[in-house]
């Protein structure tokens, strides 16, 4: 048996032979001495009393290190109070001898000259608060205060430079990061291949995960000094994919929400150790998790499969629909999926709207069919990015209408223009007769028609554009439309006839109810007499694989027409879209991956997100489609419906001014992070060739 500090010899044993016992532990005392110096000089990591716990620059790693830790770093294996204090230096030796005996870890030379002296040491004293005793400085702390310490290493992040001092007890290499890592992708490459075989259950493969994780370098408490990438490394984006897997498709039953929630935590804080996870990213508050989400793949993602992926995609699109049929809104749209963009690893997501078991087992099938990249489905789908109205929305804005001021102010559920002559773009809109359907007001097309009088009768007009299916309908042609929406202002009126029925007749919070409800009526009868414009052309049609959905409205001469986002810019969170800012002044051509933008539609308003390099391929109308779209960020929310026809734009990066980059048509319809778009190029081009007319976005120039 293992003795602490001699304590254990029996008392006459000891009082026999006192004087022979002091002479052997001195003795033994000088041979350790010397039979741990000699082994330092080789193996043995020399370690400062002030840094105890860094490893010397200029000594090899080993476990023995670790016996000579307790001693130096505690007062009493007892206490830690000021009431006891160590016996010194023999008691430092005997006990990281005996340590190092039964960790098994020291060479057999060194094994053998420590196995005489285990229970050589002095016995406890006690001590007063009044009279501490200064703890003795033992002869190998001594050697040890002669090494320099290992300075506290610094590793740049996004926030700065950051001080992160090591609690391990050796130094970690870059050979130990990454023989780790592919230790533990092995490990749970294992259990994946155990559960697809159906040898283990779900709930004991993650209680494996979880310890594999927590196995992970566990010298290491918070960083490593080194930055790992998940581009270069293809066993850190395997373990990604293992543990995506995990929580979208395996772990999706409430049964295994907790599992799911231990799993989540244990990989955050392995990406933390990893350093792929900063400060900056998150602002944790207690025992909120962070979780999962999706993000653009930009054009500074490298990740290798990403070529091949594309590929993929791209000649699906081309596919003969006559061969394919699925789901009505069901797409495939390629993302990052993670915790953070730089943590986060290529993903295919199926969207469906009506999700089956059958459907997760196909992710099973696909699962090896690429090494590093994450296959999930959820219940999503596409659709049209129009109003159906039901209930009025939650937003509100200022009404200046052209009627006259009421005592109290109330905010209708659409914008509404300071001067009701001078529209700008992204209000509400929907034909006169509409009782459902409305959209947004994209912009304006002006016609460069030149000298060509065959085409004079277009000069100096103007030209409204939004979405087809918001105002295209069999039953008319050529419709007339209402700015601001129709729909939204009678929906809006019963909800305010309604809500008046609640007060007394002659109580003041009726009468205000019911003078709102007649100034709603005024606008309506003022908008009938003062037509904003007429549908003349219009298609929601599949062009060379390509959704063609827009509608062109010829806006009356007495409305005047300028690309501009009005007078909300007080409520828009974003404070530089301020004077020329508000102006749309270039058309962006050339999109590109991870580009900036935002939207301002009827529904949602203001919402920003980036673009996506990679198309979304969906069924809808019978065909199969693509299109490209946007990712939302940093909200999870993009568009909703009634956002139809609303202009996606972005901040110039040469001037002030906004860049019109496409029109937004369509979103995912469960989740509502992404929205489709047709580019402004794609527009102008269909507009050309159907009309024989070029168009731009800024009005013909006389001479």
């Amino acid at each position: 048996m293992a003795r602490f500090f001699a304590l254990n010899k029996k008392k006459e044993k000891e009082k026999k032979e006192k004087e022979k016992d002091n002479t052997e532990s001195a003795d033994a005392e000088e041979n350790v001495i010397e039979s741990s110096s000699s082994y330092l000089t080789g193996n043995e990591e020399a370690l400062d009393p002030k840094y105890g716990d860094l490893p010397t620059a200029n000594t090899a790693s080993d476990d023995v290190s670790t016996t000579f830790d307790s001693s130096i770093q505690s007062s009493s294996i007892f206490s830690r109070s000021r009431l006891t204090s160590g016996t010194g230096a023999s008691s430092s030796i005997a006990t990281s001898g005996m340590r190092s005996h039964s960790s098994g870890n020291i060479g057999s030379k060194n094994t053998k000259n420590l196995q005489g002296f285990v229970d050589v040491g002095k016995p406890l004293r006690a001590v007063s608060f009044l009279n501490p005793v200064k703890e003795e400085e033992s002869q190998d702390e001594q050697k040890a205060s002669d090494v320099s310490p290992l300075a506290p290493t610094t590793l740049a992040t996004s926030g700065g430079v950051r001080e992160n001092t090591f609690s391990s007890r050796r130094a970690i290499t870059l050979d130990n990061v990454h023989k780790s890592l592919s230790e533990l992708e092995d490990n749970l490459v294992d259990i994946m291949d155990d559960i697809h075989q159906d040898v283990i259950s779900i709930s004991r493969a993650v209680i494996e995960a979880i310890e594999y994780f927590k196995e992970f370098l566990p010298t290491i408490k918070d960083r490593i000094p080194y930055r790992i990438s998940v581009e270069k490394s293809s066993a850190l984006r395997k373990i990604n994919k293992i543990v995506l897997h995990f929580l979208d498709n395996l772990l999706v039953s409430d049964a295994f929400s907790n599992s799911r929630s231990i799993l989540l935590r244990r990989f955050y804080f392995f990406l933390k150790k990893l350093n792929l996870i900063t400060d900056d990213d998150f602002i944790l508050e207690s025992g909120v998790l962070p979780c999962l989400s999706v993000f653009c793949i930009d054009g500074h993602c490298n990740l290798p499969s990403m070529d091949k992926l594309d590929l993929i995609l791209n000649e699906l699109a081309k596919m003969d629909s006559s061969i394919i049929s699925d789901q009505e809104g069901a797409f495939i749209a390629p993302i990052l999926r993670g915790i953070t963009p730089k943590s986060s690893i290529l993903t295919i997501m199926f969207g469906l709207p009506n999700l089956q078991h059958e459907h997760y087992e196909m992710i099973k099938v696909l699962y090896s069919l690429f090494p590093d990249v994450h296959l999930y489905c959820v219940k999503d789908y596409i659709k049209k990015a129009a109003s159906a109205v039901e209930s009025i929305p939650s937003h509100t804005e200022p009404d200046v209408g052209p009627m006259a001021p009421v005592k109290f102010q109330f905010s209708p559920p659409y914008a509404v223009s300071e001067n009701p002559l001078e529209l700008p773009i992204s209000m509400s809109l929907s034909t006169e007769t509409s009782t459902k359907v409305t959209g947004t007001l994209g912009g304006y097309l002006f016609p460069q028609t030149g000298i060509d009088t065959k085409f004079s009768q277009f000069a100096n007009c103007s030209f409204a554009i939004t979405c087809a299916h918001v105002v295209l309908s069999e039953k008319q042609d050529y419709p007339n439309v209402s700015v601001p929406s129709n729909v939204l202002q009678t929906s809006y009126k019963k909800v305010l006839a309604k809500e008046s029925d609640r007060y007394p007749d002659d109580s003041v919070e009726k009468t205000a109810f019911l003078e709102e409800v007649q100034r709603i009526d005024q606008n309506l009868k003022w908008q009938k007499s003062n037509k904003f414009g007429r549908v003349v052309w219009g298609e929601r049609a599949i062009v060379d694989h390509r959704l063609s959905d827009f509608a062109i409205i010829k806006v009356n001469s007495s409305f005047k027409c300028q690309n501009t986002l009005g007078n909300e810019s007080n409520s828009l969170p974003d404070p530089t879209l301020r004077f020329q800012n508000l102006h749309v002044k270039r058309k962006i051509f050339k999109m590109k991956p991870g580009m900036k933008v935002f939207k301002i539609g009827a529904s949602t308003r203001y919402t920003s997100g980036q673009l996506n390099s990679t198309k979304l391929v969906y069924w809808a109308d019978g065909k199969l489609q693509s299109s490209e779209f946007v990712v939302a960020s940093p909200t999870p929310l993009f568009a909703s419906a009634g956002d139809s026809g609303a202009w996606i734009l972005t901040k110039l990066e040469d001037r002030p001014g906004l860049g019109i980059v496409g029109m937004l048509h369509s979103y995912d319809g469960e989740q509502r992070q992404f929205g489709l778009f047709t580019p402004i190029g794609d527009i102008l081009e269909r507009l050309h060739a159907v009309t024989k007319i070029q168009w731009d976005i800024d009005p013909q120039v006389d001479g």
